[in-house]
């Protein structure tokens, strides 16, 4: 009956008009009390579930949100994230909604600029934003406040600005896991290292800056005489990134535990099982194609997972809930449960949606 129940069938049985029903459903007002307690009554014994395409069809309206994420191939974290978003448009195909991609290239400040800019002149419905550089992002947000867009923020959220809603794992904390996790890993006596990724425009991401926070904080803790090695590397450059990586092994010979502040742990992975090194902890950032492999042979020891897709899917379902009636989730910041990933629990990991 739950399935086949309608707004009109509902009225009918509380004695109510169809608008009334309407209304409590929309959390409206201007309903005696009499005429509520019926109709959630009968809410109740039939298990109506409000259906939020039902309304949509009926509003016969296009949206456009924009997304502006990081470009990503199959099977890389950004692409998770993209998948998630796509699922969701399907979910709500009912809905006239138009989706542009603003994509940029995430190791490149002035990509991210450029992308960004594109935005405000295109005036949309609602933006998705994936925040990387978080200048870039501040100035977005600043214009997209100016116009009343509603936005919502994937993978990370800046201080001090106000998306209505953000989806990410709290970073400093994934830092923390990371220090944790290799400090266990590692034998006593042995140095750690950050290895994080070289961008164009010499600003690192808001997420490493995190991760790097939360993981000096741990060992500032627990093992302040720790001196903490750092090197960059780059990522878009096979021959550039083995030089910058077995440079700093070869002048870092105590170093048996790594941590990479980004996805791209399995490019590590692959140059130290090249040359041979296979004494060295690593731990990296999502559960993408390559560190999946790495994961199975036993190259990378663990990776922190942050559930993208459904990062994706739930930008996308709480900015249509704001644009259709105007709603805003009471809790703006959704923290994604932060996720552990090894050999042993490999198999049984699959990222689901609702």
């Amino acid at each position: 009956m739950a399935k086949q129940v309608k707004i009109k069938d509902i009225a009918r049985m509380a004695g109510v008009s169809a608008g009334t029903v309407d209304r409590i459903l929309h959390n409206r007002g201007n309903v005696s009390r009499t005429s509520r307690e019926a109709v959630e009554r009968v809410l109740s014994e039939t298990g109506y579930r409000y259906n939020i395409h039902t309304s949509a069809v009926s509003l016969r309206k296009e949206y456009r949100i924009v997304i502006a994420i990081p470009t990503a191939i199959k099977g890389e974290y950004w692409d998770s994230i993209r998948t998630g978003i796509e699922h969701a448009i399907d979910e709500y195909s009912d809905i006239s909604i138009v989706r542009e991609y603003a994509y940029y290239n995430q190791f490149d400040i002035y990509s991210c600029r450029a992308s960004f800019k594109s935005i405000t002149e295109s005036s949309p419905n609602a933006v998705i934003i994936g925040p990387t550089f978080a200048s870039e992002t501040r100035e977005l947000c600043s214009e997209l406040d100016r116009m009343k867009i509603p936005y919502a923020f994937v993978d990370s959220v800046i201080d001090g600005l106000n998306p209505t809603l953000s989806f990410s794992c709290d970073q400093r904390t994934c830092g923390l896991t990371v220090a944790r996790l290799l400090h266990l890993m590692t034998p006593g006596g042995q140095d750690f290292a950050i290895l994080s990724s070289r961008r164009t425009g010499n600003e690192r991401s808001n997420n490493s800056l995190a991760r790097k926070a939360g993981f000096m904080e741990y060992f500032g803790r627990n093992c302040p005489e720790k001196n903490i090695r750092e090197v960059k590397f780059s990522v878009l450059d096979p021959q550039e990134s083995e030089r910058d990586v077995l440079k700093f092994i070869e002048e870092n010979p105590d170093v048996r535990g790594i941590a990479v502040l980004n996805s791209r742990g399995f490019i590590v992975a692959d140059i130290l099982e090249k040359r041979g090194i296979g004494n060295v902890s690593l731990v990296c950032f999502d559960l993408t194609d390559n560190n999946r492999r790495c994961i199975s042979k036993g190259t990378i020891s663990a990776v922190i997972c942050q559930r993208p897709e459904l990062q994706g899917f739930y930008a996308v379902s709480g900015l249509i809930r704001n644009l259709l009636y105007n709603q805003e989730d009471g809790q703006k910041e959704h923290l994604m449960p932060i996720d552990i990933i090894i050999a042993e629990n490999l198999p049984y990991y699959k990222e689901y949606l609702p």
